[in-house]
């Protein structure tokens, strides 16, 4: 058995509170939040057309109210509803665009297989959508509107998920934001394109030096964000003045911003900074410790953690407000369910949709049975493909631009409006009937799906002990690096009745899969533990495999031989093929008794969760 070197109380309770200081630091999660911003945009809604079929002209009335900026010479004039449409809407493009090129640099969109079929199926519900509205227009003005069909609301349909598919397997979200990233890269482009009418070239160019300053911020590795506010501010108005709308500021400011993963060696030089304020509080340790913690996550990061709350909960409510109130009467319905924008809108988003995605997917599951990934079928996408009819927030957006007539204005709203409801409608239903199967297969939560086997597992700790954890992980999961130190006190605090043991889940891509490689090459020395712990321990470097090899004792030849024969390919597949019928998506994935652990896995939390399967094994043993 490996020695495995003990965690002193007070370095566990530090790196503890330094890593949940990082998880709080990052952008929140899905579920409430996500739930809570959609109901808030539906509240938004029907306040707006409360408010707009009570008080007649006085709700247009109150948004054309004119706002004027004075600085000096420069003046900037705008009335109340260009303040949000080309102002604050300027902050949700901004988050659009900060989840676009994480998802490209960390996320889903960073391993091009398991990107490439929500990719594909958004490009076909942008097209597909727009061939429908161009076929019910055709050879009228209407139809220069077919820019309004192709957006999916991603805030919308992520909240309606939460609200009515909770039983839904969790790659079905993962799916579903790729798509939407994929979807609103599409939509911002074609505003950018196509609903540009004029440019004033020298603001313009301002706006390129206020991007490049930016650059240059993002070269030198400045981590501070005033640099970034004060740039971001001169560009939003250079763009504005330039005639290309506003809105996309937000988005090249974002695309821009500085992305990594969290650095565990930033949290380890704070964790050193942290036992010296311990020892000595003080504000300026305490700044210290603040400041090396932000150095930890990158602007992207902490910037949409920051714009989050506001965009969710105060700038898409403000733009439904002050976009979604359509005055209702019997003339007005008639008028738009006779014109063929509305008709072109509901059929577009409604059926056009639906055929891009879902027909994406039936082609795809055609070529190649896996296509979708673990735990998706071709129904689950069908349920998706309904629900992205709710083109809502960026179909109101591009309306604005697209039809200058009142009247044509007024129908796409109805249309738009008419189409959310509906798909919202028939989304609903289909996760209700999806969920009924979904719920009787996750009740009791999912079940480890092979057996603990001391033979054939690696297994550390007694092979008798009563309480066991297994953990799906990948070497190349900063997470899962965190995740062991956690372990490590697991085992350091049960002692004697825990058992660990570590299965690979390598979903970052190759490099993932090569460190998981050179682990079972390892194995093969005996050697197993010594690599996890040393390569856990050096996270950082081109050449850690190695590193971890030199310090764990192997004899480097053998070690070279097996793993470019891929000696423990067969293990990893034996592995990636139970979490495949689990339907894990993250490294770490841990199991609790053989239950999956459904939470956080910071120390309290697993600590509480163990201390709760030893008192009920301790209960059922008497």
């Amino acid at each position: 058995m490996i020695h495995v070197r003990g965690h002193a109380p007070t370095r566990s309770r530090i790196r503890h509170a330094l890593t949940s200081g990082v998880r709080r630091a990052l952008p929140a999660g899905a579920g409430a939040g996500e739930a809570a911003g959609a109901i808030a945009l539906l509240v938004a809604t029907g306040v707006a057309l409360i408010w707009a079929n009570l008080a007649g002209a006085a709700y247009d009335e109150f948004w054309h109210t004119p706002l004027r900026l004075a600085v000096g010479e420069a003046v900037l004039e705008l009335d109340l509803r260009h303040l949000i449409n080309d102002g604050l809407m300027a902050f949700f493009f901004a988050l659009l665009a900060l989840e676009v090129r994480r998802e490209i640099e960390l996320g889903e969109l960073r391993n091009r297989r398991r990107a490439v079929v929500p990719v594909v199926a958004a490009i076909m519900g942008l097209a597909v959508p727009a061939l429908v509205f161009v076929a019910f227009t055709a050879g009228t003005e209407e139809a220069a509107g077919w820019g309004v069909v192709v957006s999916t609301d991603t805030a919308f349909v992520l909240g309606l998920l939460a609200l009515v598919g909770r039983f839904m397997p969790p790659q079905l979200r993962v799916f579903l934001v790729t798509l939407s990233v994929a979807d609103d890269v599409g939509a911002l482009a074609i505003i950018a394109l196509v609903y540009t009418d004029e440019i004033r070239w020298m603001p313009l160019a301002v706006a390129v030096v206020g991007l490049a300053v930016v650059a240059g911020l993002r070269y030198l590795g400045v981590w501070r964000p005033m640099g970034y506010v004060v740039a971001s501010l001169v560009i939003w108005a250079a763009v504005y003045s330039s005639g290309v709308h506003a809105t996309l500021a937000g988005v090249a400011i974002a695309l821009l911003l500085p992305i990594f993963p969290t650095r565990v060696v930033d949290v380890r030089d704070a964790s050193r900074r942290m036992r010296r304020f311990e020892q000595w509080p003080s504000p300026e340790y305490a700044r210290d410790v603040e400041e090396r913690l932000q150095r930890a996550v990158s602007i992207n990061e902490r910037a949409h953690g920051a714009l989050s709350p506001y965009v969710t909960f105060l700038v898409l409510p403000a733009f439904a407000l002050a976009n979604a109130g359509v005055h209702i009467t019997p003339q007005t319905l008639v008028t738009a369910f006779g014109s063929s924008v509305t008709w072109g809108i509901i059929v577009a988003l409604l059926l056009g949709k639906a055929v891009g995605i879902a027909g994406t997917a039936l082609i795809a599951v055609a070529i190649r049975r896996d296509a979708l990934g673990p735990g998706l079928l071709v129904r689950h996408i069908a349920a998706v493909s309904v629900v992205s009819g709710i083109g809502f927030t960026l179909s109101l957006f591009i309306a604005e631009l697209a039809f200058s007539d009142p009247v044509m204005l007024s129908n796409a709203r109805i249309g738009i409006l008419g189409a959310t409801v509906l798909a919202a409608t028939a989304g609903s239903i289909a996760f209700a009937l999806l969920g009924r199967a979904e719920r009787r297969r996750a009740s009791g939560g999912t079940r480890l799906s092979r057996p603990v086997d001391p033979q054939r597992d690696h297994l550390r700790g007694p092979a008798e002990a009563p309480i066991t954890v297994v953990e799906y992980g990948s070497f190349a999961s900063e997470t899962c690096v965190v995740t062991s130190a956690v372990i490590a006190e697991l085992r350091e605090r049960f002692g004697a009745d825990l058992r660990f043991v570590y299965r690979h889940l390598p979903i970052e891509g190759e490099a993932a899969r090569h460190a998981a490689l050179a682990a079972e090459a390892a194995a093969r020395q005996g050697r197993f533990w010594a690599f996890h712990d040393a390569l856990f321990d050096d996270p950082d470097g081109d050449d850690r495999v190695r590193r971890a090899a030199v310090a764990a004792g192997m004899n480097l030849r053998l070690f070279e031989r097996d793993v470019r024969d891929r000696a423990g390919s067969e293990r990893l597949d034996e592995d990636e093929a139970d979490a495949a019928a689990m339907r894990l998506s993250r490294a770490p994935s841990i199991f609790l008794q053989g239950v999956l652990h459904d939470g956080p896995t910071d120390t309290e939390t697993l600590i509480a969760a163990v201390q709760r399967v030893r008192s009920a094994t301790s209960v059922a043993a008497g």
